[in-house]
């Protein structure tokens, strides 16, 4: 039996829209049979005009008012917009006195969890079926690559877009903002026995990777390998100037951002690895298999061939 009086509050910046994340996760608790009505809460609705938040709080309003079908039966009181308040009791205060009543959540924030479940909010349950990250959406409106757009959006979304020239607005404030790309390592790394060591990532994206991150401030690529994989798979490596493969620098080599990595060779001479850090699981994987497997960056795999060709 339906409840229909439990009202779901969502959380989004909607910046654009809502994608099919959203709506897949509305749509489990239309299936599930708690949920009554949904109201939609636009966060930040104070920022604008940068790549992050490039769009008003009021056009974000109307595009899901305009291109979200789905949903448009359970929408219950409006779409409402929240400014920050760079406080969280001020912020929890303004949306229990200013939102209607409502009896779940569904946010992934620890914060917002803990302060939702002080007001005695419970906590909705979803299963995230779908990777999706609003910073490749807007890399790919700011590139104007709409076509690719079709995967994360509906139609409607990507003809209201076109209608107030996103593309070219987001061009023009990823040029003012000189948003240059990140540089990172990557690190094919071999045990004694002549295994690669991968991890299972446990953050978007998912799947299988080599041990990677960001270079710091002051570290040299070599320092930055050595660090990152210490990090990840908790044994030191071995890594010299002579162990760097190539750099891989193509825009869509990750979904998240533009990042440019430099790849190194290394070997652990030490212990067995152990994950941490952002690796949920340590794989020790024989090159040989290396094709069963699904990786979270495609051009890992070329790294690994490319590792595995200097050492013939």
């Amino acid at each position: 039996m339906k409840h229909t009086w439990e009202v779901w509050l969502f959380i989004t910046r909607a910046q654009p829209w809502l994608h099919k994340w959203h709506l897949d996760a509305i749509k489990q608790a239309i299936d599930n049979e708690w949920l009554g009505k949904v109201i939609i809460w636009i966060g930040s609705s104070d920022k604008e005009y940068t790549t992050e938040n490039p769009f008003t709080g009021a056009e974000r309003k109307e595009l899901i008012e305009k291109t979200t079908q789905e949903i448009k039966d359970i929408l219950w009181n409006n779409i409402f917009l929240i400014p920050d308040f760079w406080d969280w009791n001020k912020w929890m205060n303004y949306i229990l006195n200013n939102l209607p009543e409502f009896d779940y959540i569904i946010w992934w924030n620890p914060w917002v969890i803990e302060l939702m479940q002080k007001a005695w909010k419970k906590i909705a349950n979803h299963k995230i079926n779908y990777n999706i990250r609003w910073t490749t959406i807007r890399q790919l409106i700011a590139r104007n690559q709409m076509w690719k757009l079709e995967e994360y959006l509906s139609k409607e979304a990507i003809d209201y877009l076109n209608k107030i020239w996103a593309p070219e607005r987001l061009k023009k404030y990823f040029q003012n903002e000189l948003r240059n790309p990140w540089l990172t390592v990557d690190v094919v790394a071999f045990t004694k026995k002549g295994q690669i060591v991968l991890i299972q990532r446990k953050n978007s994206p998912y799947w299988v990777a080599l041990p990677w991150w960001f270079v710091d401030i002051w570290e040299t690529l070599i320092d930055a390998a050595k660090r990152e994989t210490l990090e990840e798979i908790s044994v030191p490596i071995e890594i010299e100037k002579s162990d760097y493969l190539w750099y891989w620098d193509d825009p869509d080599r990750d979904p998240r951002a533009h990042n440019i990595s430099h790849a190194f060779k290394g070997k652990i001479t030490q212990w067995e690895p152990k994950a941490a850090d952002d690796a949920k699981q340590i794989l020790l994987t024989n090159p040989n298999d290396i094709e069963s497997l699904n990786f979270a960056f495609p051009d890992h795999k070329e790294m690994i061939y490319q590792s595995l060709a200097n050492l013939e």
